[in-house]
């Protein structure tokens, strides 16, 4: 069995940053509370809680003055309010390529544009944009749900950092022929695209793609999605989640990795996938 790691795997640089930058905070200043999760994956976070990290669900379970994070998806604009009136000593890790939808979303609505935001409504990278536009701004997450509001006939498509490009174009198109004014932004993250490359060139060249990555990250789950499209795939977290079934036959299995997996945890899983290939050649 050859086994084939694609190029990109690891952390992405927004969330390198973001660990890294909360690693230093809590060696440096100690206990930091963070809403939610700073990225999408429970092994990393978990790894976080027992160097000082706290997961609350309301900025008021924070101490008065506490430290508090902004997670690399950002937050929305209300919730960064509240943090303010509550004196919390804020450190911003918000990945710098979703700032830039923050400052590109600002400006369209102050030119007067109604805001479409293509992506998973109940994800927080989407909410914090969403808070920006303020009643001038709706989510759409499938092509069927495009429609235009009346706003003057001019119009603003962005699209969340991680989403399935093959969905932006389609709403893209449909929103196009919709109005009689609509500014397509491509707002997809370079890196994520790159990923998403790599998996479908190594899933053409493979029977089995391992996808590595938390269940609940986007940017994991439509590597995933794309895999399928070209081959056999499996979704896991950690090396534990690979059952010996999955690779009996197989000749050439693909490894690939969300954006907020570490390095370390694609490594286990090429060794576990390993281990397992020599087991089943002695059968």
């Amino acid at each position: 069995m050859k086994i084939i790691v694609a190029r990109s795997v690891g952390f992405c640089s927004g969330v390198s940053r973001a660990v890294t930058g909360l690693l230093r905070v809590l060696e440096n200043r100690g206990t930091t509370y963070c809403l939610g999760e700073i990225i999408h994956n429970p092994q990393v976070v978990n790894e976080l809680k027992t160097r000082g990290m706290i997961v609350v669900t309301r900025v008021g379970d924070v101490p008065e003055g506490g430290r508090f994070i902004i997670r690399s998806h950002g937050l929305p604009l209300d919730i960064i309010s509240e943090a303010k009136e509550r004196s919390l000593q804020i450190f911003d890790f918000t990945c710098p390529k979703v700032k830039k939808i923050h400052t590109l979303v600002s400006r369209l609505i102050d030119d007067g544009y109604f805001c479409y935001i293509a992506g998973n409504p109940h994800h927080p990278e989407v909410q914090a944009i969403l808070s920006l536009t303020g009643s001038n701004g709706i989510v759409v997450e499938q092509e069927a749900d495009a429609v235009i509001k009346p706003h003057g006939g001019r119009g603003a498509l962005v699209v969340q950092t991680t989403f399935n490009p093959h969905r932006f174009r389609e709403i893209a198109g449909k929103l196009i022929l919709l109005s009689k004014e609509t500014l397509v932004c491509n707002t997809l993250c370079e890196e994520t695209l790159k990923r998403q490359k790599e998996t479908a060139e190594l899933a053409e060249k493979t029977d089995l793609v391992v996808v590595v990555g938390g269940k609940k990250s986007s940017n994991t789950k439509t590597l995933y999605q794309i895999a399928l499209e070209h081959t056999e795939a499996a979704h896991v977290e950690t090396p534990d989640g690979l059952d010996a079934s999955l690779f009996v036959g197989r000749k050439r299995v693909g490894v690939v990795s969300g954006a907020s997996t570490p390095r370390k945890t694609v490594q286990e899983v090429k060794e576990r996938i390993e281990s397992i290939a020599k087991s089943l050649s002695r059968v």
